[in-house]
C-alpha cells in the first residue's frame, strides 16, 4: 500500500505540473499566471514532501493548497472555470488532510 506521504508528494508534483501547463491552454492572464506561480510552488513542496521527512514540508502541504483551493473555487466560479481548475481543487482536498493528519499523527 502506498504511503500517505508519498502520495501527498506525487499529488502536489502533478498538480505543479499540470498549473504550469496552463500557459500552453489558456492566455497569460493574471489568474493563469497566479496559477503558474503556484504550480511552481506545488511542485517544490512536492519533492520537499517526497525526499525529506520533515514535518515543515508537511506544514507547507496543509497550508499553501487551502490557500490554492480557495483561490481555486474563486477562479472557478468568478473567472475563468475549466478543468484544471477542477482537477486542482480536488487534489488540494485529499492533499490537505493527509498532511494534517500526517502532522498529528507523527512526532
Amino acid at each position: 500500500m502506498i504511503r500517505l506521504r508519498k502520495l501527498a508528494g506525487i499529488l502536489l508534483t502533478i498538480s505543479g505540473v499540470t498549473h504550469i501547463l496552463q500557459l500552453l491552454v489558456y492566455p497569460p492572464h493574471f489568474h493563469v499566471i497566479g496559477a503558474v506561480v503556484f504550480g511552481f510552488i506545488y511542485f517544490a513542496i512536492g519533492l520537499f514532501i517526497l525526499l525529506k521527512n520533515r514535518r515543515i514540508a508537511l506544514y507547507f502541504g496543509a497550508i499553501l493548497p487551502t490557500i490554492g483551493g480557495i483561490l481555486g473555487l474563486y477562479r472557478f466560479f468568478l473567472l475563468q472555470p475549466n478543468p484544471f481548475t477542477v482537477f486542482h481543487v480536488l487534489i488540494d482536498l485529499i492533499v490537505v488532510p493527509i498532511c494534517i493528519y500526517k502532522l498529528k499523527n507523527t512526532r
